[in-house]
């Protein structure tokens, strides 16, 4: 929908999407699919309604819980805040006085 005047509307996505965020050229609107996936979609034209290309996805996507914001950085580049994997640590094992050890 354009912004900040109310105009036309242009549907991105037949399936959904969340967290749209434009490229910095404006020529490209990213968003997330319902099944995570990065997807782009190319914007044509600057009128009141722009024209909207078919959205293509680029790759899947880890979402965490909370809200899940990403940026594209002015090379391309994504920012993508991704879970982290709890794991199984190894043991740490402590030595106490090991000073005491030496002088045997």
């Amino acid at each position: 929908m354009s912004f900040p005047e109310p105009g036309g509307i242009s549907q991105i996505s037949l399936s959904g999407g969340t967290d749209p965020v434009w490229s910095r050229d404006g020529k490209e609107l990213f968003f997330i699919s319902a099944d995570n996936k990065m997807m782009v979609v190319e914007i044509k034209g600057t009128g009141v309604v722009p024209e909207a290309g078919v959205p293509t996805a680029l790759f899947p996507v880890r979402i965490g819980t909370g809200n899940t914001r990403f940026d594209v950085a002015q090379d391309g580049k994504f920012l993508i805040p991704t879970p982290v994997e709890q794991t199984a640590s190894a043991p740490i094992t402590v030595v106490v006085n090991w000073m005491a050890g030496l002088k045997k």
